[in-house]
């Protein structure tokens, strides 16, 4: 890859709870990322949200504004750190909702290594392993001191 990609993430709380993709890795730990991926050529941000939530999650989300932004450089794939080309990525984070009776579950085409979604506790975040880390430290911060910005986060 010569040039950052762009992705966005969904960031969907609901009663004290963040709703993650869940990935095993080799030695059955568990790794936990947002819903999203890569913006296809020619679709606008909302689309290609609404597009990888039903793949990896199956269910319909509204998207709302801007939460966050995060880079993602690396040269390890995120579940087990097998050696990758360099993948740079940034990813604009949507504060979204699920559409009125959806639910998550079985995508349509989830990501490689998923093995479901989870809610995890926001005051737990902590004692599960999220990728980017930034980003549990950034939800269980005040609210009203959060940056919009996470940095970069290297893998």
């Amino acid at each position: 890859m010569t040039s950052p990609r762009l992705g966005v993430k969904a960031l969907i709380v609901r009663d004290g709870r963040v709703l993650m993709n869940r990935y095993i890795d080799p030695d059955g730990s568990h790794v936990f990322a947002l819903p999203g991926g890569g913006q296809e050529h020619g679709e606008d941000q909302v689309a290609a949200m609404i597009r990888e939530c039903r793949e990896e999650i199956g269910a319909l989300v509204e998207v709302h504004q801007v939460a966050c932004l995060f880079e993602t450089m690396t040269e390890n794939r995120m579940v087990d750190g097998a050696p990758i080309p360099p993948f740079h990525q940034v990813n604009v984070t949507y504060w979204c909702g699920l559409a009125e009776g959806e639910e998550p579950g079985e995508g349509t085409a989830p990501d490689p290594g998923q093995a479901g979604t989870a809610w995890l506790p926001l005051d737990r975040l902590g004692e599960h392993t999220v990728h980017p880390p930034e980003l549990a430290r950034w939800l269980e911060s005040d609210p009203s001191s959060r940056p919009i910005s996470l940095g970069v986060s290297r893998g």
